[in-house]
């Protein structure tokens, strides 16, 4: 499978009207071609079967430099066909680098939560992010941490971040903390609680951390 014969599968589902309302509704500047992302799903993975790991990294890296929207959401499902691997971890680090909206940005972000689940090290990449000038990859540190908001995982170094973007102006940035705090309210609620009291939240941030609690002691 080649990038070509890629290209030409995946052109015979493009939606002319479809793709006019996704680019607009993502604010993008990309080639857009209307496919749904179930269909890109599956496309993938018909496509890339029998594939090994190195020839899916480069199908992935060649669909993303298309800069076609639909391509590169196909790319971000190939990554989830890639084990672990140093290799990967660049690849979507690299990625980032191209990312100028949410969500291209979170269909990479169970490829790159594999990695760092494997290599923890990796956060203290994560922690430099928190600082980066680009707030998407400020925006990455939390969303390619949720697992950590899950139970058996200590969350208080992304807290420690999350912390760290209260005063953050960027809108994404706030919706990213409420996130995972309304992840981790799941099974912490006194945690999330405790971090609310504490810090003085932005309306969107508050919100979502406190969608899923059930009377919240916050005053």
């Amino acid at each position: 499978m080649n990038l070509k014969q890629f290209l030409n599968e995946l052109k015979l589902h493009k939606d002319s009207e479809r793709a006019i309302i996704d680019k607009n509704y993502h604010k993008s500047n990309r080639e857009h071609w209307g496919i749904p992302v179930p269909l890109c799903v599956d496309i993938t993975r018909s496509l890339s079967k029998g594939l090994s790991q190195a020839e899916l990294l480069s199908l992935a890296t060649e669909l993303w430099q298309t800069n076609i929207y639909d391509a590169m959401v196909c790319c971000a499902k190939i990554l989830l066909r890639v084990k672990p691997s140093k290799e990967l971890w660049q690849t979507i680090v690299y990625f980032l680098t191209f990312v100028d909206g949410w969500a291209l940005e979170d269909h990479m972000a169970k490829a790159a939560a594999k990695c760092i689940l494997a290599d923890e090290s990796l956060l203290d990449e994560l922690e430099n992010w928190t600082k980066h000038p680009n707030f998407w990859m400020r925006r990455a540190a939390l969303v390619y941490t949720l697992p950590y908001a899950k139970p058996k995982h200590d969350p208080e170094r992304m807290l420690k971040w999350a912390a760290g973007y209260v005063a953050d102006k960027e809108w994404f940035i706030q919706k990213a903390i409420g996130w995972w705090l309304r992840d981790l309210s799941a099974h912490d609620p006194k945690r999330v609680i405790a971090f609310v009291n504490t810090h003085q939240l932005k309306g969107v941030a508050r919100k979502e951390a406190t969608r899923k609690l059930k009377k919240p002691s916050l005053e």
